[in-house]
């Protein structure tokens, strides 16, 4: 299920993925409870729901202990999420002695899936992007958010450092069902997104991703696949962030990833 949010912000309640609209590089991935706890509450809009229904639903029914405090750190971490996306309205009410609201004034649409991906296909506009779009359903191209879970990328960046190369670390996760777009090759290797990609935007894309694998010296490497996002902004020459992970496979199973980020300005573009 795809939400719109403040008509500014794309949820995904699958993975937890919420984003702003018009930014792909926005992109963040909700922890497992916070994602729970925000779908819940969407779920229930404009209606109350007291602590101990959400205590049981978010927490209990899957095994984990549950706490007015956790609760109300959770509800905090995503109120600061909303501001920070730049929602005014506060999306998530206190009514005291009884529990919490989403927010009815807070405008919130489903996207039908159906929908997305006839957008997704058309944003593409050529018979050849046609067929690299359909190399979605495969096992490799669905790895991009499970990378940034294992990384930690659970919130926004508030801070940015020099341009260039941040830092690198290896991770294990285990292999989910999550879509992930086409974006061109890097010698034999795929390189995808895990959002569409505009005609538009796609040159520059890949001409940064070039630019940012000879800089980091990151080789294309037998059975490997590359997940990489960038903000519209670090493409623009303004502070942003990029971030390139390579994949390798065992099993049918994603065991290993190598991430890369930077962050600060892009101006080579």
């Amino acid at each position: 299920m795809v939400y719109l949010i403040d008509m500014r912000i794309k949820y995904r309640t699958e993975d937890g993925a919420m984003w702003l609209k018009d930014d792909e590089g926005s992109l963040i991935v909700l922890t497992v409870i916070m994602n729970r706890l925000l779908s819940y509450l969407i779920e229930q809009r404009a209606q109350v729901v007291t602590r101990d229904e959400l205590l049981h639903n978010v927490w209990d029914l899957h095994g984990l202990h549950s706490s007015n405090h956790t609760l109300n750190k959770y509800l905090s971490e995503l109120r600061k999420q909303f501001r920070s996306f730049g929602v005014k309205a506060e999306c998530i009410t206190t009514i005291p002695r009884i529990g919490f609201m989403f927010n009815g004034d807070v405008d919130v649409k489903i996207i039908a899936e159906e929908q997305e991906r006839e957008t997704s296909v058309t944003n593409i506009g050529t018979d050849n992007a046609v067929s690299e779009k359909k190399e979605v359903s495969t096992p490799s191209q669905r790895l991009f958010m499970y990378a940034m879970i294992a990384c930690g990328i659970l919130t926004t960046v508030s801070f940015f450092m020099p341009a260039g190369l941040l830092f690198k670390e290896n991770v294990q996760f285990q292999k989910k069902d999550i879509p992930t777009f086409f974006l061109f090759r890097y010698e034999n290797c795929p390189v995808y997104t895990v959002l569409n990609n505009s005609i538009a935007l796609s040159e520059r894309k890949k001409s940064l991703f070039m630019e940012l694998v000879t800089e980091g010296d990151i080789a294309c490497l037998n059975g490997t696949t590359f997940l990489y996002q960038v903000s519209e902004s670090y493409l623009y020459g303004r502070e942003g962030r990029a971030f390139i992970s390579r994949c390798t496979t065992k099993d049918n199973e994603y065991i290993s990833c190598l991430n890369y980020y930077w962050s600060g300005h892009e101006s080579k573009i």
